[in-house]
């Protein structure tokens, strides 16, 4: 990994091209790392897991979020323990949500759809909501949950300054902390206006958590109708943090690409072309502030 001396022995142009260019070849081999992952035993299993996940409308994933900022994967009661062979731990507090009331539709209602043959496919009519209670992985014990993600453990050379370089650029404190939920390593809350990352982590691991937090508070600092969908979201994120990463010579490429893929289920080749596109932009944002602090 390049040090702060290194940076300081090229002139500033030569660091940010040369920084720039490290950050567009991780981008670009991204979507070959994804393919890999794919192909993998790995990936199919998340799958089986991640479509277990109930997929939130916008109006629950703000309902979740205000109750519960820090969640990560929330499921019913019922589905911890069905489908995961979790339990919710006693005294937890559930999480509201909205969930659809639906009824049989009859013979004659406007969402009956003929068939063919003339009779009536039997079809299902909203016809209101209830509250419900979900609990984030945080409030549950027991199986672990099966992860693409795996930490990064190498040291890092100049860690301290670049936590530092990290921290100046960022315009939100950065903590690290403990209590954090099991399946967390950091989190951003524009709510809180912080930062916090797990202390105790390889350095690897919290320089790259610290740039994902970081590429969130860059991406994501808005209201909640305004953002991406959670899941592109943490593509966005993880893919800044990967670049910048690069940049900086430090080797993320074992656990980023499979994260990358986890999230990236369903979208489509237009959406992934406009999620590069703004990693891109904050990629190169964060890089040349960073290069900025570290050749002070």
């Amino acid at each position: 990994m390049k040090t702060t001396k290194a940076y300081k022995d090229m002139t500033r142009e030569e660091r940010k091209a040369a920084a720039q260019a490290k950050a567009q070849a991780a981008l670009d081999r991204i979507g070959d790392g994804v393919r890999s992952v794919w192909e993998s035993e790995e990936w199919e299993r998340w799958l089986r897991t991640l479509a277990m996940f109930h997929d939130y409308s916008l109006n629950n994933s703000v309902l979740i979020s205000m109750q519960m900022p820090e969640a990560t994967r929330v499921a019913s009661y019922r589905s911890w323990k069905r489908d995961f062979d979790r339990h919710v731990r006693r005294g937890e507090r559930g999480i509201e949500v909205l969930v659809p009331m639906v009824v049989k539709s009859k013979l004659g209602d406007t969402e009956d759809v003929p068939q063919d043959d003339g009779e009536t496919t039997e079809r299902r009519k909203l016809v209101g909501f209830k509250v419900g209670h979900v609990f984030d992985v945080s409030q549950t014990e027991g199986e672990h949950l099966p992860e693409i993600a795996s930490q990064v453990s190498a040291d890092v050379s100049d860690f301290d300054s670049l936590m530092g370089a990290i921290e100046a650029v960022s315009a939100y404190p950065i903590e690290l902390v403990d209590g954090l939920p099991p399946e967390t390593n950091g989190l951003f809350s524009r709510r809180m206006g912080y930062i916090a990352v797990r202390k105790g982590m390889p350095e690897g691991q919290t320089v790259k958590t610290a740039l994902h937090e970081l590429a969130h508070s860059v991406m994501h600092d808005a209201d909640a109708e305004e953002l991406p969908d959670r899941a592109m979201r943490e593509v966005q994120a993880e893919s800044v943090a990967y670049a910048v990463s690069a940049a900086l010579g430090l080797d993320t490429s074992d656990y980023s690409f499979g994260y990358v893929a986890s999230w990236a289920v369903g979208k489509t080749e237009e959406e992934m072309r406009a999620c590069m596109r703004a990693v891109r932009d904050a990629a190169k944002d964060i890089i040349d502030k960073m290069d900025i602090v570290l050749a002070a």
